[in-house]
């Protein structure tokens, strides 16, 4: 599934939660979170809490040995008898989220007390707060991320949702957090390279990989060293690729003056230079010219290019949903490509 499906899916599970107060075990639903390496799985349930204005604690399960992760045992008042300290990790107060993270990297013991947690929402004695919501998430054993099989029991607690990188949720992501649109056109050009995972390659290209590299294109660093750097975070086969289509991109006629005069703009028929030019014109799209550029637009020869400008763009800002240009084509035009 996307990740947006697995985000509407725990946003519910979250939402039912919070709304409970001394439910029983079952009606706690802890979403799990499984993928490969670099989807974006702990930004987004972060992003989750910050849009309810709540904590998000994070569990790395696998950094704890057993004795810390249930609480070390101390002698009791009484001194006789022997009492388990409350985890350093464990929230006291809710509301909240409690994500468990690298759940299958964690060692058997570790799971096992997890299984506790996820089932009856306590470690021993102690209990999680009202109002604190557990969210899971690890990778597939498949990638050989130093995962773990996991005990039947613990599987059984966990309601599984598998996540594949998506190339237009990724690209949403970019746009509302402004990452660099050359990244965005390039993805869009070459999809493929938007998640190629290789178990034995230092780097290689992920979601998460693509946002660094447009951290990387702001350092202002010479073509050489951005080369060897963009390389060390998406591989060699994806740069050599990115930075061709950065050649092409540089020599993409003036986007103001696109916008400007839409209907004297030429329309280039080479797809990687159409590309990078929607992809500039969709960071560019605001209230005042969006009449403008869907004049341009309606002149493309594919419909799938306008398609994307406007989902693009809307991602950038949210405010232009409310644009009469923009229902208008929608109803004459984009209704099968955008909704």
């Amino acid at each position: 599934m996307k990740l947006s499906q697995a985000t509407a899916i725990t946003e519910a599970a979250i939402d039912f939660a919070l709304s409970l107060k001394n439910g029983r075990d079952a009606q706690y639903v802890v979403p799990y979170w499984v993928s490969g390496a670099g989807i974006g799985k702990t930004t987004a349930v972060k992003d989750i809490a910050a849009r309810r204005k709540i904590p998000c604690h994070i569990l790395s399960l696998a950094q704890y040995d057993a004795g810390e992760l249930g609480g070390w045992p101390v002698p009791a008042k009484d001194g006789d008898t022997m009492v388990r300290m409350r985890p350093d990790w464990m929230p006291t107060e809710g509301p909240c989220i409690l994500f468990v993270d690298e759940l299958p990297q964690a060692p058997t013991a570790n799971m096992n007390i997890a299984a506790q947690l996820f089932n009856e929402r306590r470690i021993g004695p102690h209990y999680l707060p009202d109002e604190c919501v557990l969210v899971a998430a690890g990778n597939r054993m498949s990638d050989r991320a130093g995962t773990n099989n996991m005990p039947s029991h613990l599987k059984d607690r966990l309601m599984f949702l598998e996540i594949e990188a998506d190339l237009e949720d990724t690209i949403a992501y970019y746009y509302s957090k402004r990452i660099d649109e050359r990244v965005c056109a390039f993805l869009r050009f070459r999809p493929e390279f938007l998640h190629k995972f290789d178990r034995d390659a230092d780097a290689c290209p992920s979601p998460r990989s693509w946002e660094r590299v447009g951290t990387i294109m702001s350092w202002g660093l010479d073509p050489l060293n951005q080369l060897e750097a963009i390389a060390g975070q998406v591989g060699r086969a994806a740069t050599a690729d990115f930075t061709g289509f950065l050649k092409m991109y540089s020599s993409v006629p003036d986007i103001d003056e696109l916008i400007a005069q839409p209907m004297a703009a030429d329309v280039p028929s080479d797809p990687a230079v159409l590309y990078a030019i929607c992809a500039a014109v969709a960071s560019r799209v605001n209230e005042k010219n969006v009449g403008n550029v869907i004049k341009y637009l309606n002149r493309l020869p594919q419909q799938e290019f306008s398609a994307f400008v406007i989902k693009d763009a809307m991602s950038r800002n949210k405010d232009l949903k409310q644009s009469q240009a923009i229902r208008d084509w929608i109803m004459q035009t984009g209704s099968k490509l955008v909704l």
